[in-house]
């Protein structure tokens, strides 16, 4: 959309507003070429619509096309900093036009330049354990730390703690959101999402302002989580989560699926032990991830210097406690429990931020012992 015209942004918001399928959006840019022009066919009736929409879609575009709304609708897209691209729009994110049904329209508020960075998607449960979102936190702050842009779903649990470890590396993190860009959702994480546009992300929804968060628009979104990434991360999810989603797209994108291991004897992870057992690809740390895709500069050297443990301060009592207990050599986790004194599931938390960390590493036998 040009922003110059008469009502800006606002004529795409208009076309989004009508929530027609994205193919028929599409079909009309195609036809008209700009959202603007599709305006004006509504307006005359042009007889190319008959064969592009159905008589309902026309009638809802029609009485929604008055001065009266688009000024409205410019007017809350000014007030939030909402621009838009269509997918014929040069600046369109190229990789969304290779997948299935791509979005005819994207909302945005922030730094699109984020689109251009390498990036990676990590995604699982809203309802995710202190150990996933602790494991997720500290992945996305490695990631930040090397340059890469963070995609999440700015949902409560695992996108969350994404998107705030992405920040706390000094990156980028980009959220793709299931309603209009005029309203926050879910309302909890309003601080986080005004924390990622002030330090230079994006947040991106194909709905337009006005919308709602709908439960059908989450797994839809999902979609264009894994299109705008490189590879999909895969924090925590029960076998029928709604994460499970991302991890089709991203098959059916030709996507690597990196999964994170968790712990074996939690139900929380069932979903991740399935895909690993089916071929999933296994990580414990971002340097495992970073050299698969071959983003490292210098592999063999950063990997050193990550499995080192000399120079590693530990940055909580919890985890100078369990490296004191492991200096000596391995131990079972009954026996680390033994020896720290730490609650089950501090310790296990303990041990997957480490392991991230690539300051530990686990052995056969549910043994732990510090790499060297």
């Amino acid at each position: 959309m040009n922003p110059v015209s008469q009502y800006g942004y606002a004529y795409d918001a208009w076309l989004a507003s009508a929530c027609m399928p994205a193919s028929a959006v599409r079909k009309l840019l195609d036809y008209y070429g700009s959202s603007e022009a599709c305006h004006e066919a509504v307006c005359r009736n042009d007889d190319g619509l008959k064969e592009l929409i159905s008589q309902r879609f026309y009638q809802l575009l029609y009485s929604t096309g008055t001065k009266e709304n688009l000024e409205k609708l410019q007017k809350v897209m000014d007030r939030h900093g909402i621009r838009s691209l269509v997918f014929t729009d040069p600046g369109f994110p190229s990789s969304l036009h290779e997948i299935h049904d791509p979005p005819a329209i994207l909302f945005m508020q922030g730094n699109k330049d984020c689109l251009r960075d390498r990036s990676l998607a990590i995604v699982g449960s809203r309802a995710a354990s202190y150990t996933g979102q602790k494991a997720a936190g500290r992945l996305a702050e490695d990631l930040g730390r090397h340059g890469i842009t963070v995609i999440s779903g700015l949902a409560c649990g695992i996108d969350a703690a994404a998107h705030r470890g992405c920040l706390d590396g000094k990156g980028l993190t980009i959220a793709v959101v299931g309603n209009g860009l005029d309203r926050v959702y879910p309302a909890d994480n309003r601080c986080l999402h005004d924390d990622i546009l002030k330090n230079g992300g994006l947040i991106i929804s194909e709905y337009a302002p006005g919308e709602k968060a709908l439960g059908w628009h989450f797994p839809v979104r999902n979609r264009i989580i894994v299109g705008l990434s490189r590879a999909l991360i895969l924090m925590e999810a029960r076998i029928r989560s709604g994460s499970m989603t991302s991890v089709n797209h991203a098959l059916e994108q030709g996507k690597d699926v990196f999964v994170y291991p968790g712990d074996p004897a939690s139900d929380c992870f069932e979903g991740n032990h399935q895909l690993l057992r089916e071929g999933g690809l296994y990580f414990t740390s971002a340097n495992d991830i970073l050299e698969d895709l071959h983003w490292l500069d210098n592999p063999s050297a950063v990997r050193q210097n990550s499995d080192c443990v000399q120079g590693y301060k530990p940055s909580t009592p919890e985890e100078k406690t369990l490296m004191n207990a492991l200096k000596p050599g391995a131990l079972s986790f009954e026996q680390l429990i033994a020896c720290t004194g730490l609650n089950p599931s501090v310790l296990m938390s303990t041990l997957t931020i480490l392991q991230i960390r690539g300051v530990i590493e686990a052995l056969p036998g549910k043994q732990y012992q510090i790499k060297h």
